[in-house]
């Protein structure tokens, strides 16, 4: 679903609802056709009348706590039809307390946070990139434009967490979509890094850092990067090696708790955990793709290697395996003797 939000409507009072909210909704039922569905409406704005004096009562005074008075204005509104049509509809005002409960209720509960979580577990994103997590931020990323890319393909569009991409589509830098829930800006930092780095010296994995954005603002009414980014460390495009298995490309969305000075970052070796908490980093939101070599990827990755590394194409494989029996010059002798 996309969600359209206005970043400079200004929050309305209790029960105006604006004009265009109101003059799209209309009853499904003529009023008298149906008894039941007249008195469920009536039910409604009673309800709704008894919320907005509690809201009325608890702004009188001046040291009633915000998360009350929130609560008490997405109760006076959070069962009003017209309310629920506009949040369907697209159109709801994200910088208003009941909307953005109800985009957070759908996130949460609609399903697309479970099959993150269940990915990013069953793909082991979590322990290996990032030991936890606790989810702030519905984090989202796309190709292009078009439906979607899911399990089954897609020319573009959101990217549905732990598909596999084609090298090409991913050339350029994606655009993301970065949803929170608080009414004002706080500041982040993007990453992007490849936990599945193969490292010649280590004979093991490392990880390496192929996106690093620092300061983004963010808001409830502000979920999109903005046009000019402090960038610590430029895009540079997954390129998996020949003869590695498939690498996890995933993004982190930090909250930043203090100001943040990032300075020669390395892109590798990286450690995650270490560098959010020498800078103050809470980790809010993630998402990750999948990418391998291939036949089909083979010419993509080459060409970013020789126009965007500079670099020679490295080409990896196991050791083959020593036969024991046979001597420094190649004879095979009997294990017998």
């Amino acid at each position: 679903m996309v969600w359209r939000v206005g970043s400079t409507a200004a929050r309305a009072a209790p029960r105006v609802l604006g004009r265009r909210m109101q003059s799209q909704w209309k009853p499904a039922v003529e009023k008298g056709k149906i008894p039941a569905y007249d008195e469920a409406l009536a039910f409604v704005q009673a309800d709704s009348a008894t919320q907005r004096e509690r809201l009325a009562d608890a702004k009188k005074h001046p040291d009633a706590p915000a998360q009350l008075v929130d609560a008490l204005e997405i109760a006076s509104e959070i069962n009003l039809p017209e309310v629920r049509a506009a949040f369907l509809l697209g159109q709801g005002d994200m910088s208003r307390p009941v909307f953005r409960h109800l985009r957070e209720q759908a996130w949460r509960l609609g399903g697309s946070l479970d099959r993150l979580v269940e990915r990013a577990t069953l793909m082991h994103i979590l322990p290996d990139v990032v030991p936890n997590i606790t989810f702030e931020a519905d984090l989202q990323v796309s190709f292009g434009t078009g439906a979607g890319i899911g399990d089954h393909g897609g020319s573009g569009g959101d990217v549905l967490p732990g598909v596999f991409l084609p090298v090409a589509t991913t050339r350029d830098a994606p655009q993301i979509t970065a949803t929170v829930f608080h009414p004002e800006e706080r500041r982040y930092t993007l990453m992007l890094v490849d936990p599945d780095r193969p490292s010649e010296e280590s004979e093991s994995y490392e990880t390496f850092v192929h996106w690093l954005v620092q300061d983004v603002p963010l808001s409830a009414t502000q979920s999109s990067l903005p046009a000019t980014l402090s960038e610590a460390l430029p895009y540079i495009p997954p390129h998996p090696q020949q003869g590695t298995p498939y690498h996890r490309y995933t993004m982190l969305l930090f909250e930043q708790t203090q100001t943040v000075q990032l300075n020669q970052v390395p892109r590798t070796p990286f450690q995650v955990s270490a560098f959010a908490e020498q800078h103050g980093l809470q980790l809010r939101g993630l998402h990750f793709w999948r990418a391998k070599w291939s036949n089909e990827n083979r010419k993509a990755i080459s060409s970013i290697y020789r126009e965007v590394l500079d670099e020679a194409e490295p080409r990896y494989g196991y050791v083959p395996r020593q036969d024991k029996l046979k001597d420094v010059l190649g004879v095979r002798h009997s294990k017998y003797y």
